[in-house]
Parts: C-alpha cells; sequence; structure tokens
C-alpha cells in the first residue's frame, strides 16, 4: 500500500469536506491557499463542525421558544379579541376558534369538543348561515343569535399556489350599534312626529333641523327657514328688554321657556309657548339651541272666553253681576275723588215670567236678548249695562251733567220697552219698571245703591208697573216696613198666630147656607187685624203662602168636620189657593192626606182659584185639577171677569163654580154695564153646565137682581160678615129663622 498516497487522497478528501462544510458554514477562516494540511489538523474542522451544529441546535432551540412565546402570545390575543373568530379547514370542518366563539356561537363548549366538528353540530348560527359560510357564499352579513346581533366577516386562507385552504370568519357583536340605530330612528319618527314644533339652530341661532309641526305652526317651509334665524318670526310685540332676558337666561342657566307672540308667514299673530335649551360639547362649548314651540292658540282663545263667561252673562253678553259691582265700585271712587255724580237705573221687566211660562224659556231668552240689544242703543259707550239674573238689569250712567239725565234716559228706556217684541212671527208687549238712584243722593256705597235702586223699581211695581220712579227717603222707609211686616209674617205663621175667618154662601132658590168660605186672618198684637190685602201678596212673594196654605187648608178641614159633627155643616168648605200653592207639587197630596186624616170627603172641600193662575200653565194646572177632581174635589174660579182667562179653557178645566168678582156686583142694578155682564157671565155659565157665585152682595136690590137673571149662589155682607167658627155656627143656626 502506498501510505503516503492513501494519507494524501485522505487528506484531499478531507480537505474537500472542509471545505464543502466551511462553504456551508461559511465561516471560511483562512485562503484556500493558506490552508495547508498542518493548519488544517490544527484548525480542527471536526471540531468547527460540531461547534456550528451546537450553535445551530441552539438556534433552532432558541427559534422554537420564540415561536411558542409568539404562539401563546397569539392565542391570548386570538380569545382576548372582542370578536369571534373561526377557522375551518378546507373540508369545513372547524380548526380553531377563540373564546368569544366559544361564548356567542357554540354554547360555550370546551375548544378540543369545537374543533373538528361541523358548524351544523355545534354552532348556534340558522342553518342557512352555516350553509353559506361553508360554501364560501357569504363575505359579509349581519344576523342575530341569542338577542345578540353579530356582522361577520368571512375570508379565504391562500396556500403558495394561491389555493384555498382554510376559511376564517370574524364576528363581531353590533348589538349596541343596532340599539343606538334604532333610537336614533326613534327619535327621528319623534322628531318627525311629534304635535310640538322643534327646531334646532347652531351656536349662531340659524336653524339647521326643523321637524314638520314647527313648519305647521309658522307657516314656512323647511327650505325657507333652514339657514335663517327666529328673528324671521318676529312679530314686533316684545320689546328689546324682553329679548334681552331670553338671551340672559339662555346665557347663565342654560334654558327659557315662557309664552312669546310671534308672526306666521301669513302675518298672523300666535301666541307660542317656547322652551328653549342649549346645547355643549364635550369642551363645553355651545354649539346648539334646541326650541320646542307649542301653538297656543286655542288655548288663549279658550281663556279669553271663560274670562268672558265669568265676568258676562252668557246669553245676552252684558257684564254680569260680578263685572257690575267692579265697575260700579270703581265708579263710586272715581266720583269720591273728582267730587262727581253719577245715576244708577235697575230695570225690572213686567209680565215676564207669564211670558216665560206660558210660551216657553227659549222664547224668554230671545226677548231677554232683544231686550239687551235695545239697551244698548239707548245708552253712551261710556256706560254700563248689565244683566244681575233673571230679567233684572242694571245701567250705571257715569259723569252726569245734572241729575235729570238719568230720569230722561228711564223716560227713553220705558218708551222702548213698551214698543213691540217681534219673536219667531209673535208680537209681544212687555213693558219694564224702573228705580233710579244718585251717587252720592242716595247712597255712598254699592250695596246701599243698588238696594235703594231696587226699592224704587218695586215702587213702580207696586203703583202699576211701565214707569220709572227716584228713589225717596220714604221708599226706604216702606221697604223696611216690608221686612218688618215678612219677619212679623214668618213668626205668626210658625206660632200659629192667624185665625180663619169663614163667610157663608146662600143659595137663593133653597134660602139656605150651601157652603162656606174660610178667610185667613191676621190678629198682629200691635198693629191689630192686618188686612188680608196686606199680607197675603207678601206671603205670595216670600213663598210662605205655602206653610200658611197649609195650614189654612187643615184648619178649615178640621174646622167643617167639628161642625158636622155639631150637625150644622154645609154641603162644602171653600179654601183659596194661590198659584204659588197649585204648582207646588205636593199641593194635591198634602190635600188628600188631611182628607184622609180627617176622614172628610173630597166632594165637601172647594180650592178657588183666580183666573191668572190658570194660565200660567195651562197643562200643569190641568193635570193637578184633575187630581183634585178624581178625589171628588171641587173647583171655583175666583174673581171671575178681572183676569185674561180664554172661555176655551172653561171647556177644557174640570170646573164647578165662577165666582163673579165683586167690581160687577157693587153697582148692579144701578150701572147697565155691569149688570149686562153680570147677565152674560151667569148665561155663559149656565149654557157650559156651571154654577155661579156673585161676590159682594151688600143690599137687598142687589140679590133681586141676581136671582132674575138667575144666578144661584151670593155671597157678602147682606148676608153675613167673615165671622169666627163660633159665630158661623150660631148663624147657621138661626138663618132659617130670620
Amino acid at each position: 500500500m502506498d501510505y503516503p498516497a492513501e494519507y494524501f487522497k485522505a487528506i484531499q478528501y478531507i480537505r474537500a469536506k472542509v471545505d464543502q462544510m466551511l462553504t456551508l458554514i461559511g465561516t471560511l477562516p483562512l485562503r484556500p491557499e493558506e490552508l495547508d494540511d498542518k493548519t488544517l489538523i490544527d484548525l480542527d474542522p471536526i471540531g468547527i463542525v460540531t461547534e456550528s451544529f451546537r450553535q445551530v441546535l441552539d438556534h433552532l432551540n432558541d427559534t422554537n421558544r420564540a415561536l411558542d412565546v409568539a404562539k401563546q402570545e397569539i392565542r391570548a390575543i386570538f380569545d382576548a379579541m372582542d370578536a369571534a373568530v373561526v377557522v375551518l379547514d378546507e373540508d369545513g370542518r372547524i380548526d380553531d376558534c377563540n373564546r368569544q366563539a366559544r361564548e356567542w356561537l357554540f354554547h360555550n363548549r370546551e375548544h378540543d369538543e369545537i374543533v373538528g366538528q361541523t358548524l351544523d353540530t355545534v354552532c348556534v348560527c340558522s342553518s342557512h348561515m352555516q350553509a353559506n359560510l361553508t360554501s364560501g357564499q357569504l363575505h359579509e352579513h349581519e344576523f342575530q343569535v341569542a338577542g345578540r346581533h353579530l356582522q361577520i366577516v368571512a375570508s379565504d386562507i391562500h396556500d403558495a399556489q394561491r389555493n384555498k385552504i382554510k376559511k376564517v370568519f370574524i364576528c363581531f357583536d353590533i348589538t349596541r350599534q343596532k340599539n343606538i340605530e334604532a333610537s336614533l330612528q326613534l327619535y327621528a319618527k319623534v322628531f318627525a312626529n311629534t304635535a310640538e314644533g322643534i327646531a334646532i339652530t347652531d351656536a349662531e341661532t340659524r336653524y339647521l333641523e326643523v321637524n314638520d309641526a314647527f313648519c305647521r305652526i309658522t307657516g314656512y317651509s323647511e327650505t325657507e327657514l333652514l339657514g335663517q334665524t327666529p328673528k324671521m318670526l318676529q312679530s314686533g310685540r316684545h320689546d328689546e328688554e324682553f329679548y334681552a332676558a331670553l338671551r340672559h337666561s339662555l346665557a347663565t342657566t342654560g334654558q327659557w321657556q315662557g309664552e312669546i307672540l310671534d308672526r306666521a308667514k301669513d302675518g298672523r299673530i300666535i301666541p307660542l309657548l317656547l322652551s328653549i335649551n342649549t346645547v355643549y360639547d364635550a369642551d363645553g362649548n355651545l354649539t346648539n339651541y334646541i326650541t320646542i314651540v307649542t301653538d297656543i292658540t286655542s288655548l288663549k282663545e279658550t281663556q279669553t272666553r271663560l274670562d268672558f263667561l265669568a265676568h258676562h252673562d252668557p246669553l245676552t253678553e252684558l257684564p254680569n253681576r260680578l263685572l257690575f259691582t267692579a265697575r260700579l265700585e270703581h265708579a263710586i271712587e272715581r266720583a269720591a275723588r273728582d267730587h262727581d255724580l253719577f245715576g244708577l237705573l235697575f230695570i225690572d221687566l213686567d209680565r215676564f215670567k207669564t211670558i216665560n211660562d206660558s210660551l216657553g224659556h227659549q222664547f224668554g231668552d230671545r226677548l231677554l236678548i232683544e231686550v239687551a240689544r235695545r239697551l244698548r242703543g239707548l245708552v253712551r259707550r261710556a256706560d254700563t249695562i248689565a244683566r244681575l239674573g233673571g230679567d233684572e238689569f242694571v245701567v250705571l250712567l257715569e259723569r252726569l251733567n245734572i241729575p235729570g239725565e238719568a230720569t230722561t234716559l228711564a223716560h227713553k228706556i220705558v218708551s222702548a220697552m213698551r214698543q213691540p217684541f217681534h219673536l219667531h212671527d209673535s208680537e209681544l208687549h212687555v213693558g219694564c219698571s224702573i228705580g233710579i238712584t244718585l251717587y252720592p243722593e242716595d247712597g255712598t256705597d254699592a250695596v246701599t245703591l243698588l238696594k235703594n235702586a231696587d226699592t224704587a223699581m218695586y215702587r213702580v211695581k207696586d203703583s202699576g208697573r211701565d214707569g220709572y220712579c227716584k228713589f225717596s227717603p220714604d221708599l226706604s222707609e216702606a221697604a223696611d216696613e216690608k221686612l218688618t211686616l215678612e219677619n212679623a209674617l214668618r213668626l205668626a205663621i210658625r206660632d200659629q198666630q192667624l185665625l180663619l175667618h169663614y163667610q157663608p154662601i146662600i143659595d137663593l132658590r133653597q134660602q139656605r147656607i150651601i157652603a162656606v168660605e174660610a178667610l185667613a186672618r191676621w190678629p198682629h198684637a200691635e198693629r191689630g187685624m192686618v188686612p188680608p190685602d196686606q199680607f197675603i201678596p207678601l206671603a205670595e212673594e216670600t213663598k210662605l203662602i205655602l206653610p200658611l196654605g197649609a195650614w189654612v187648608a187643615g184648619e178649615a178641614i178640621a174646622q167643617f168636620m167639628r161642625w158636622r159633627a155639631q150637625g150644622i155643616a154645609p154641603e162644602y168648605i171653600s179654601i183659596n189657593a194661590s198659584g204659588v200653592q197649585l204648582f207646588h207639587p205636593s199641593f194635591a197630596d198634602t190635600l188628600f192626606a188631611l182628607l184622609r186624616e180627617h176622614q172628610m170627603e173630597g166632594r165637601c172641600l172647594q180650592v178657588e182659584l183666580t183666573e191668572n193662575v190658570l194660565l200660567r200653565d195651562i197643562n200643569s194646572c190641568r193635570h193637578v185639577l184633575e187630581r183634585l177632581r178624581d178625589h171628588g174635589v171641587r173647583i171655583a174660579i175666583d174673581d171671575f171677569g178681572t183676569g185674561y182667562s180664554s172661555l176655551a179653557y172653561l171647556k177644557q178645566l174640570p170646573i164647578d163654580d165662577l165666582k163673579i168678582d165683586r167690581s160687577f156686583v157693587r153697582d148692579i142694578p144701578g150701572d147697565a154695564n155691569d149688570c149686562a155682564i153680570t147677565e152674560a157671565i151667569i148665561g155663559m155659565a149656565r149654557n157650559l153646565g156651571l154654577e155661579t157665585v156673585a161676590e159682594g152682595v151688600e143690599t137687598l136690590e142687589q140679590e133681586k137682581f141676581l136671582a132674575h137673571v138667575g144666578c144661584n149662589k151670593v155671597q157678602g155682607y147682606h148676608y153675613a160678615r167673615p165671622l169666627t167658627a163660633s159665630g158661623f155656627a150660631d148663624f147657621h143656626r138661626h138663618f132659617g129663622k130670620r
């Protein structure tokens, strides 16, 4: 063996390999020409290679550790993402997913339970979504899972050859965004559809947005408003001080609320309720003003109407008592300060109640309106006409030059009211009574002036109505006397101080006492016997006639039964009833109760009514009288011939007797007219099947005439004055023995 040669070959071989390794390693320490054999051996290439491999291995280990750390960091980031991330492999199986995906999409399953599964086996999203994700047709979409809105973005992962090897999709939770969008949509609908006008301006008060209501209220379109300022709506009704206060409030408190008068596009003044609030950005800079506008036109109109109704009569639209009293007190203050004089006219319509009752309240209301219209045409604009209630009006005449001006006006009003009223094709004649007072002559306060004017008016009423009267102190005394008498009568009725007297009614043909009329008498401890014509009208006016009438009926029936027990009773006893009694709901029932209480037949009681009572309400009157007739009670018309009764009513009402008024009997047989009237009444009654009773017979000649013309029954001083109960008993016993 040629060892040197072999050695040389070995060296060559090793050298070649070292060169290759050094080339690979890139750490050639020497140039090849410097690498001789000895140097090569000293260099220890094996050691170098070994060291190189060690370094490579160390580097690989460091790299792997770095990769592990990076992988853990990526996993941590992956799991910490606020989005669900799912990776599918090329077979559509889940290759990986993060924590958010397990929570939102996979029911919080463990990672190992999910990886390797298909979506349809573990995902809670819809099958449609799963199919599209798997097929790659869905790249961006929104869907809802368990009340959570998710937005999904899908993308493909390619290899170096652009082959799809995996698919990754990321789901973002957009629930809050969706809620905000829904809220914004809701706010937009509220903004557009609210009844209040809403306007948003910038910091320089230029309109940025207005809703439909704001446009409707102002009359301007959105295009006309945007870019403009609220100055375009100013009406000129507010001064600069008003707007300065508004701006000051916005600057200091950030808001202003109040009423304002703006002008609409068509020129109308529109009352508005404004609420303005300021808006600031995060840095505290003013950015916007938000104005909410409410049109309060209807509210203002309603308030105006309510205020009008609170101070005016809704029927005639004249000032009512409240407003009139205020103006009267103001007139007193001014007259006292200026040493002035004014007049007060208290006006009451005559016979208005009769018209109201007979023709209806609607007719009466129409009449009051016409009366108010006439009064307005008679007074100055500065004077006040008021309706105090019912048919009572007052006129306040301020700044009179002379007292006679009030009287002159009263004369004009009386003349005007005498003129007929034409209502609903009917002609009415009313008339009025006026009382006049003057300040300061008749009073210096409102209560006294009104009271005295009212007193003067009643003087006109008592004197026959249709006129005027100036107040005087004697009228006040008369009014005081009337009040005193009323109080005394009230006590007399309460304490049963009144008495009944009885006047017989004689049957001329049979010459016997056929009936007796009960008459109320009032023996006053100081005044003596008060005449009926004084206290009966007062009792009717004050409604004291109701307890008085009930007492008269009860006492008369009881006395009749006592006479019957004594064997001296006539056929019936007659009592008088006023209209106040007749139209009271309990009138008939009270009589029926008294009849039952005393076991008296209805035919033994007669109720006398005057003609005018029958005319007040013929239908109600007929109903009451027919009830009385059903119980046998007799009906008589008293003072016949002096009223305004229609003869047609005599056929409709269940009447038994007509009592001829004493004014027709007084002058017979000397007065031919009275004789004719009396004979006519008796003839008419006979033809209607009624009996007649002549009142006020005082002489034998009168009796003979009445008997001659066929009057059956008479009553008067010729036979007897009203007697006490015992006196009538004596009269009855001795009548046939005269």
